[in-house]
């Protein structure tokens, strides 16, 4: 069966910040999608980009501008 291209445009979405996000001791994925992609091989009928922000020594306001 082909293959979505919305599946693989989310795909390349997620390769392109994952780098960041692997660099930044703030940030994290998670989720099914996460570890579906880097830890088993299981086809899924969905993918969505879940990063949280792990810094929870913040407030709303410092956070967000850490964000930015």
């Amino acid at each position: 069966a082909p293959v979505n291209q919305q599946y693989v445009d989310t795909v390349r979405v997620l390769l392109a910040v994952a780098p960041a996000v692997f660099r930044s001791p703030r940030f994290a994925l998670k989720g099914g999608t996460a570890l579906n992609l880097f830890a088993h091989d299981m086809p899924r009928l969905s993918v969505d980009i879940d990063v949280v922000f792990t810094d929870h020594t913040l407030n709303r306001e410092d956070a967000l501008r850490a964000i930015a």
